[in-house]
């Protein structure tokens, strides 16, 4: 059953570089290079893109998107992350129940020291409160496994449902630019938030 499946992988816990989040229904593990176009695929539908502005080429067809995230995700074992850096910071989430993708947390790097969070939900995972645990578990991972005191992210005032999963989350609002490009080009005026934690932890997996 795929409950048991991820379980035996929770208990397992932080291991080889790989960091494990659990949070009340989403379990979240460090991305493979299995993963990524599952997760590509979570966030390549028209109503996320709205937010999201990815670049066309990053985006999953329409029919590719329906097959990869009505199976589970693969096992892979080679950690995808950004290059040249020892930490990983890119998550999957997964429902343990049905053993299926709900979708991707991220952390971009700003300094030693700070990051920016961000994240998608699956379409089916979308508008049931797990916002709030897909930015939960990027804090989490920035704060007690990779070091991050600061931890800052950006959301449209239109996004409505993101601003409230940041809020619930427990970040706070912050000073940020007036305007952010997103990798297709659109500029847009985001309100900022950031969560600073005054003594960040490092897993054993995140040394």
């Amino acid at each position: 059953m795929p409950t048991r499946q991820w379980a035996r992988e929770a208990l397992r816990g932080c291991a080889r570089g790989r960091h494990v989040v659990l949070t009340p229904s989403l379990h979240f593990r460090s991305l493979t290079v299995a993963d990524v176009r599952v997760a590509a695929a979570a966030g390549s539908d028209p109503a996320a893109q709205r937010w999201l502005g990815w670049h066309p080429a990053d985006l999953v067809p329409e029919d590719e998107r329906d097959r990869l995230l009505a199976a589970p995700p693969g096992r892979g074992g080679a950690r995808f992350g950004l290059p040249g850096r020892r930490v990983w910071t890119s998550m999957l989430a997964i429902d343990p129940e049905r053993g299926l993708a709900a979708g991707m947390v991220t952390l971009t790097p700003r300094s030693e020291k700070a990051c920016e969070l961000g994240g998608h939900l699956a379409p089916a995972y979308r508008g049931r409160g797990l916002g709030a645990e897909l930015f939960t578990a990027g804090l989490a991972l920035a704060h007690r496994h990779l070091g991050f005191a600061e931890v800052r992210a950006g959301a449209e005032p239109e996004n409505a449902a993101s601003v409230r999963s940041l809020w619930r989350a427990g970040l706070d609002p912050a000073a940020g630019p007036d305007t952010y490009r997103l990798a297709d080009g659109r500029v847009i005026r985001p309100s900022w938030f950031a969560g600073v934690e005054p003594n960040p932890a490092r897993c054993p997996s995140g040394r």
